[in-house]
């Protein structure tokens, strides 16, 4: 439970994880000498430089695990581009691509972008910004390949998008909204085989699901996001894979053999990023890696910090669905008449944590606005309403979800800390303004 500082002094239930963590007690003590005593930068040769720069190849080292078997050698540290935030990440791995592969460009000059209807907007706007009348160079044309009404995208409509000009698939790992994982392994080998570079975002996936593999050297991705704050560790800091020599391949041309194509300055991370790294932010999400990753006993036995976790999810949202429908009105013939979850019904195509839940004849909006000083949680809708029209989120949207519960869906995403106390508390506000706003 998260205190709220406020005159009541009333406890709100936190159930958005999926927008953002709390820092891990561990993590902030991780982070906390390099405030004070380990101060220098790591660009400097002298003494005070030497502490943070090993603890920043510490970091890097520490998120390849993640995303890597043990076993593959064919990644290093300086794979890894720590960046400010997951946006970045998502930007420079779209400009990186496009740069590095304008040889294939059509007869109109056109290079080919393959994404889904999904995709956050770090994403989609910033393809939307190559293929605009006089944005930004170079010109591409983009297919929006759309998922299936639980969220997911096929691998072969994927693949059968591919067109000889295609320089790039971009595909996130699993939906922030709604949680559908997508086939980002099969993708990736795939893409592999055609010579097409394959990035995903994985913001959403550490720490929920098993990403060891993701950048497997010889059939993973080319390039992966990874953002501190969804796993433990502060805002403000995330992180790019990028394959080594994966700009050097098959006629393309390494944009980075100038130096940094985003953030022009002194050629911190090894030329690919100007500006002085944030040594105490890294250090924390290079911690929250290692979390992920430590041994813990479950009741299934030994297993890794990520996987303790996930049961721990699972559980936590599966009485949340069971206190929701319990707390709803029934039909006559026992049917529920006002809920619907969106997204896969098969806990293995979804994240562990996250309940997307539509509610008839609710509005999502209101019933935020009502319960948001004791339960902590979103829309899965933007929800307003301006002359006589509704809008709701373009991923409820893309999955054919009916209006009358996409208008009313809530995004509740449970966390590790989350208790079953939580969870009735929040479960009885949300019945309760429900049932209230049914009856008015």
């Amino acid at each position: 439970v998260i205190k709220m500082n406020n005159s009541n002094a009333t406890k709100c239930v936190y159930l958005d994880y999926n927008g953002t963590t709390p820092i891990y007690p561990s993590v902030l003590d991780a982070m906390l000498p390099y405030l004070t005593q380990h101060f220098g930068n790591p660009s400097s040769s002298h003494y005070f430089g030497r502490e943070p720069k090993c603890a920043v190849n510490q970091a890097r080292l520490s998120l390849l695990r993640l995303i890597r078997h043990s076993s593959d050698g064919g990644a290093d540290s300086s794979s890894i581009v720590f960046t400010g935030c997951g946006t970045e990440s998502n930007n420079l791995a779209i400009r990186l691509s496009l740069l590095s592969s304008q040889h294939k460009a059509d007869d109109s000059g056109l290079l080919h972008v393959v994404s889904t209807n999904i995709e956050h907007p770090a994403i989609s706007q910033c393809l939307n910004s190559y293929s605009a009348p006089g944005g930004l160079m170079p010109k591409i044309s983009i297919t929006y390949v759309p998922v299936n009404d639980e969220g997911i995208v096929a691998t072969d409509d994927v693949i059968n998008a591919i067109r000889p000009n295609t320089v790039l698939v971009t595909i996130m790992t699993a939906n922030n909204e709604v949680g559908s994982i997508q086939p980002v392994f099969e993708i990736a080998k795939m893409c592999r085989e055609m010579h097409v570079l394959f990035h995903t975002d994985a913001a959403q996936a550490v720490g929920k699901i098993d990403l060891q593999g993701l950048a497997d050297y010889t059939t993973g991705a080319d390039l992966v996001t990874t953002v501190g704050h969804k796993f433990g560790a502060p805002k403000g800091i995330a992180a790019l894979y990028i394959r080594p020599n994966c700009f050097n391949e098959h006629g393309r041309t390494n944009p980075e053999d100038g130096g940094s194509v985003l953030l022009m300055g002194g050629g911190q991370e090894l030329g690919r990023r100007g500006g002085t790294e944030n040594v105490p932010y890294i250090v924390g999400m290079g911690r929250a890696a290692e979390l992920l990753l430590e041994k813990r006993q479950s009741p299934f036995g030994i297993v890794d910090g990520w996987e303790y976790n996930s049961l721990h999810m699972e559980a936590m949202r599966k009485r949340l669905l069971f206190y929701l429908v319990e707390g709803l009105v029934k039909d006559k013939s026992g049917k529920l008449t006002n809920v619907r979850t969106n997204g896969p019904t098969d806990p293995k195509k979804r994240l562990p944590n996250t309940l997307s839940v539509g509610l008839g004849g609710i509005r999502s909006g209101e019933l935020l606005a009502n319960i948001g000083d004791a339960v902590a949680c979103s829309a899965g809708s933007a929800c307003h309403s301006s002359s006589n029209l509704m809008s709701y989120s373009s991923v409820l949207q893309a999955m054919s979800v009916p209006p009358e519960y996409a208008i009313g869906t809530l995004r509740l995403s449970v966390g590790p800390d989350t208790t079953e106390d939580d969870i009735y508390v929040a479960a009885q506000f949300i019945v309760k303004e429900v049932k209230r706003q049914l009856r008015s």
